[in-house]
């Protein structure tokens, strides 16, 4: 028997949402809680769940669903505040007794397939395990900072700061969903995922039980300015005091902010509450605006780490929906085992900004590369370059790297600021 045989690929009901809930928690290894049933249900994608459904007994029991997957609707700012259509990627995972039966494949390639059919160019996700995406064309598109703020942190000052005011809520879809889809569309930051289109919209609301460890429920924080919101972040705490000495911690997950002046503020009230003694957050990017405000930008204690996974789909239309920065004209020999679609030789004509992408076959390509590395570029976090000398790309006409690079380069590093 091939791999994959003796499966099907199923849109799954609501009816069988609990069956495709216990694939997730085998996957991921983890006992989740009933009350607990609601929240996730109301940060999945249904309609955009998918499942792989054993059809030969010697696989398993018939009707038993073996693999699941779903994915988000929804656009991502590429590099100079443009937009693409994308996919986001996410509830992948193989029940174990399934697991070396290429049903990973199947559903990656249902996956894309139905992308495309959407008009998705880019797919994106969070990696789990690094290694699996990158064999399937997928890049490293963002890097993030996690960082521990001890409390009151000196920082460089900025002018207006001061003037701002904040609101300290507890998050509610209904109250902050469409003020947070505001501020994310005013986002210029390429990697930044919009508000996702239909079901499994509150997905950054929900807040499992099980997930709290003790905590606080999610709160939000909003700076306004004259009564206008111009950043936000979704933060909880967690108090706890030994002989007198206050150790409290405060986790920030997503965050944005529209101007310096919001961003210092924002921080500032986010590491400054009574009874915490640290402010924890993974969100930052490699040149966040509080990186360069704070004083001892080494009492963070930063590390950085992967963020986003990208993933070119249609190849022509993803270049063509972002800026460049440098006119080029550059000649990539592609290869792509999942989408042939977009393998062969591509040429990259780029004039005061806009990018022309045409077939260029029997062309002698500048360079070569597979799909995951034009996918690691394609925020312009990552430089050709780079690459190139890591022996990633090849280069067969001198100095082509280097004009690539220069074109695909981003001004500010690239950052997805929610997790899906």
């Amino acid at each position: 028997m091939k791999k994959a045989e003796g499966y099907q690929s199923i849109t799954v009901p609501e009816a069988r949402l609990d069956e495709f809930f216990q694939v997730v928690q085998w996957a991921f290894v983890g006992e989740w809680l009933i009350e607990d049933r609601q929240d996730y249900i109301d940060a999945l994608p249904v309609e955009r769940a998918r499942g792989l459904e054993v059809t030969d007994e010697r696989r398993g029991a018939v009707g038993e669903i073996a693999a699941v997957h779903a994915s988000f609707g929804t656009e991502m700012i590429t590099p100079g505040g443009r937009r693409v259509s994308a996919a986001g990627l996410s509830w992948l995972g193989v029940h174990p007794s399934h697991r070396r039966r290429g049903l990973m494949t199947e559903m990656m390639h249902d996956h894309f397939r139905r992308c495309l059919e959407r008009g998705e160019a880019v797919s994106t996700l969070y990696a789990m395990e690094a290694e699996i995406y990158a064999r399937f064309g997928y890049g490293m598109g963002a890097q993030t900072v996690k960082a521990s703020i001890p409390r009151g942190p000196r920082m460089w000052k900025v002018e207006g700061a001061d003037e701002l005011t904040v609101r300290l809520e507890r998050a509610d879809f209904d109250a902050h969903d469409q003020l947070v889809a505001d501020l994310q569309a005013k986002l210029t930051r390429p990697g930044t995922i919009l508000n996702p289109v239909g079901s499994g919209r509150n997905a950054r609301f929900t807040d499992p039980l099980g997930n709290r460890k003790g905590m606080e429920k999610w709160r939000i924080a909003i700076v306004e300015d004259r009564g206008e919101p111009v950043a936000y972040a979704f933060f909880r705490r967690k108090a706890d005091s030994d002989i007198g000495i206050h150790d409290g911690i405060c986790q920030v997950r997503e965050h944005g902010a529209l101007t310096p002046a919001a961003s210092q503020r924002l921080w500032e009230t986010l590491t400054d509450f009574d009874l915490v003694e640290t402010t924890y957050t993974e969100n930052l990017a490699t040149d966040d605006p509080l990186l360069h405000q704070l004083k001892d930008a080494r009492g963070a204690r930063s590390k950085v780490i992967d963020n986003l996974w990208v993933r070119l789909l249609d190849v022509p239309t993803a270049l063509q929906s972002r800026e460049y920065f440098h006119d080029c004209d550059v000649t990539v020999g592609l290869t792509d085992k999942h989408v042939p679609d977009n393998a062969g030789t591509w040429r990259i004509v780029v004039r005061d900004g806009e990018a022309t992408v045409t077939r260029a076959e029997g062309a002698v390509a500048d360079l070569t590369m597979d799909v995951r590395h034009l996918s690691t570029v394609y925020l312009g976090g990552t430089s050709v370059e780079s690459l190139a000398a890591a022996g990633q790309v090849l280069e067969h006409t001198p100095g082509q790297a280097r004009e690539l690079a220069v074109a695909m380069m981003s001004p500010v590093a690239p950052l997805a600021n929610w997790d899906f």
